[in-house]
C-alpha cells in the first residue's frame, strides 16, 4: 500500500496541483473555473468524509485501492478537454474518494498495529508516498515543457491506473478487513445458526 502511495500520489500531484492551475489557466479561460473545480474537490472531501463516519467496508483494502483510484479521474478529463461539469463532477468524486480511502486505511493501520508500534508505521507510512514528490515535481515541468501538458496528463493517469490495478492483484490486498466487520459478521452467523 506505502509503495501505491509512492505512485499514486506524486503522479496526483504532478497532475492536480502542479498542472491542473496551467491547464485551468490555458484552457478552461482562467481562475474563476479553476476555483469551481477545486471548490467542488473540497466539497467532495466533506461527503466523503460524512460517508466514511456512517460506512463500515468489509473489504477495506478493495475500498481504499478502488478509492484511491478516483485520483485518475479529472486527470484524462483535463487530457482530452472534456467540459467543465464532467471536470467538476470528475473532482468531487476524487474528493470523495480521497476522504473514504485515508479514513479506511487510517482505521486499518489503527486496528491492526500494536499501540508502541503505531507511530513509527504512520510515519512510514507517509513517508513513502510523500518521499518522491519533489523528485515528480521536478521532472513534470520539463517533461509537460516538451510533449505537452495533455500528455503529461495521460501520462500520470496511466502511473495511477497501473498502480491500483497492481495492488488489486495481490491476494492479500483484496483480502483486507477491519477486525470488527469481521467480529460482527462472525456474530450474525452465530446468531442465524442458533
Amino acid at each position: 500500500m506505502v509503495l501505491q502511495g509512492a505512485a499514486v500520489v506524486p503522479a496526483w500531484l504532478v497532475g492536480y496541483q502542479m498542472l491542473g492551475p496551467v491547464y485551468g489557466s490555458r484552457y478552461l479561460g482562467g481562475a474563476g473555473p479553476w476555483g469551481v473545480v477545486v471548490s467542488t474537490f473540497t466539497g467532495g472531501l466533506v461527503l466523503g468524509s460524512a460517508t466514511a463516519l456512517m460506512w463500515k467496508a468489509r473489504w477495506v483494502g478493495v475500498v481504499v485501492c478502488l478509492r484511491t483510484g478516483t485520483m485518475a479521474l479529472p486527470l484524462p478529463s483535463m487530457a482530452v478537454d472534456a467540459p467543465l461539469p464532467v471536470l467538476v463532477l470528475a473532482a468531487c468524486t476524487v474528493g470523495g474518494g480521497l476522504a473514504l480511502s485515508m479514513t479506511m486505511w487510517s482505521s486499518l493501520v489503527q486496528e491492526r498495529i500494536p499501540a508502541d508500534r503505531l507511530s513509527r508505521v504512520m510515519s512510514y507510512s507517509t513517508l513513502g508516498p510523500v518521499l518522491p514528490v519533489p523528485l515528480a515535481y521536478v521532472a513534470a515541468g520539463p517533461i509537460s515543457t516538451v510533449f505537452g501538458v495533455r500528455a503529461t496528463l495521460a501520462a500520470v493517469t496511466a502511473v495511477i491506473v497501473v498502480a491500483v490495478v497492481v495492488l488489486l492483484a495481490v491476494h492479500q490486498i483484496r483480502t483486507l478487513s477491519l477486525a470488527s466487520s469481521e467480529l460482527a459478521e462472525n456474530e450474525t452467523l452465530v446468531t442465524a445458526s442458533r
